[in-house]
């Protein structure tokens, strides 16, 4: 019986419990940044490098944001290089923290279904000892980019009154497979900007077959120009296709009118 209570006794020793860490003292995180506040758009072969900024203050002063990383849906994570700290205040109590982050879709470690939403995983250490701990300090967007390509107008001139047939097919990054591929059942809006206007006006809604394209037939009504516009959505970057112009014979009116 005695063998059994010590052989007990190490397996507790051996299995000791942890916690996670916490924010302590009076250190508090003031604002960060990722990519200047914009989406991150990521082509299906691209590496683009992201800019973090922190900024924090305490009454000692910041001594270091480390460790800081980035992580997102799937068990994605990026890490961010050592970050360098700017006193913003007289005192030194606030400061900026920058670091840089290298995101690649062709290095076999981004996927498509990790785009979306990401967060922001860091600790804050002031000069007193105090610290701020956070698994998500902000959020940030990653997406798959979008295009418009095969843009046309056809014909890109006619009479007042006649068909014009507008075209496009959309196209947003694979990760996975390193090129772009169609996409599919998505909603597009065929746009018309008279000549001397800045106004973009929605003409028609289509949706995108299988292979991407769009395909909408529109009376001509005055001279000015088309545009496709995708505004996207969470996973997927939004896109605008090419100005197409478009000359009309005979007295121009606004679409609709």
């Amino acid at each position: 019986m005695c063998a059994v209570a010590v052989v007990g006794a190490v397996a507790v020793v051996l299995v000791p419990a942890t916690s996670p860490e916490v924010s302590g003292g009076d250190t508090a995180l003031v604002s960060v940044v990722v990519n200047h506040g914009r989406t991150v758009e990521l082509g299906p072969d691209e590496t683009r490098t992201i800019e973090i900024e922190v900024t924090a203050s305490d009454r000692s002063g910041i001594r270091a944001v480390d460790p800081i990383g980035l992580w997102g849906p799937n068990y994605a994570t990026l890490k961010v290089g050592p970050m360098s700290c700017v006193p913003l205040s007289a005192g030194g109590t606030t400061s900026r923290c920058s670091g840089e982050a290298t995101v690649a879709a062709g290095s076999r470690a981004l996927f498509d279904d990790q785009a979306g939403t990401w967060f922001v995983d860091l600790r804050i250490r002031a000069a007193d000892g105090d610290r701020y701990v956070s698994k998500n300090a902000a959020g940030f967007s990653l997406k798959r980019s979008a295009r418009f390509d095969l843009a046309a107008a056809d014909p890109a001139r006619v009479a007042e009154g006649g068909a014009v047939t507008v075209r496009a097919r959309l196209q947003r990054a694979d990760w996975d497979r390193k090129a772009e591929v169609p996409q599919q059942g998505t909603a597009a809006y065929l746009q018309f900007r008279p000549v001397g206007s800045d106004t973009w006006t929605t003409l028609a809604t289509a949706r995108t077959d299988a292979d991407g394209l769009l395909s909408v037939n529109v009376p001509a009504r005055g001279p000015g120009a088309f545009q496709w516009y995708a505004p996207g959505d969470k996973w997927t970057a939004g896109a605008v296709s090419e100005v197409l112009p478009l000359e009309v014979d005979g007295p121009g009116a606004h679409p609709g009118q």
